[in-house]
């Protein structure tokens, strides 16, 4: 944890948990099926991974030098075809492994699934990653410690919220006063 991890402020009523822009960041338990987005870190059990993805069009343009991009007018903003991969990874952002998402879904866990960790503090059957038109879930498959997702920004919490600064689990009571 670092010496200043993490706030938690009131706003109109509401309570907002943000982070400091710390190395390990601050880790929410995801409360439903969430997209997700290139650069996600996730945690299921004590394992990382980071969610990646790579354009299919080309790499490199005819004449380019040292696998640089010619630019050659504006870029385009329409998404084309993409692979997405992920990334089991230690906490410093090494990769241990990578594997890339071709399937509908991909199921982890550490008994059964696509991809299995020998993790004590994984389910059986963990997570669900499906990939459906436009998009990628990452689902809980009702884990008995859940799913967490590396925070961005700052976040409203809600009662009985749960979240992760550095090796500390909190659990957030947030009650209206009448």
């Amino acid at each position: 944890m670092s010496p200043r991890h993490a706030s938690i402020s009131i706003r109109d009523g509401k309570v907002y948990l943000k982070d400091l822009s710390t190395q390990n960041g601050v880790f929410l338990k995801q409360r439903q099926d969430t997209e997700l987005a290139p650069g996600d870190i996730f945690l299921l059990g004590r394992e990382l991974f980071r969610f990646t993805t790579q354009s299919l069009e080309g790499v490199e343009t005819p004449g380019s030098a040292q696998g640089t991009m010619v630019m050659t007018g504006a870029p385009k903003l329409q998404r084309g075809p993409i692979t997405a991969k992920l990334e089991h990874i230690q906490l410093n952002g090494e990769i241990i492994e990578e594997f890339r998402l071709e399937r509908p879904e991909t199921l982890l866990g550490r008994t059964t699934g696509d991809l299995v960790f020998q993790d004590p503090y994984m389910s059986g059957t963990h997570a669900r990653i499906v990939v459906q038109p436009g998009r990628i879930l990452l689902q809980d498959l009702r884990s008995r410690n859940g799913v967490y997702r590396r925070m961005r920004g700052e976040v409203e919490l809600q009662d009985g919220d749960e979240f992760f600064l550095g090796e500390q689990i909190f659990s957030a009571e947030v009650k209206v006063l009448p």
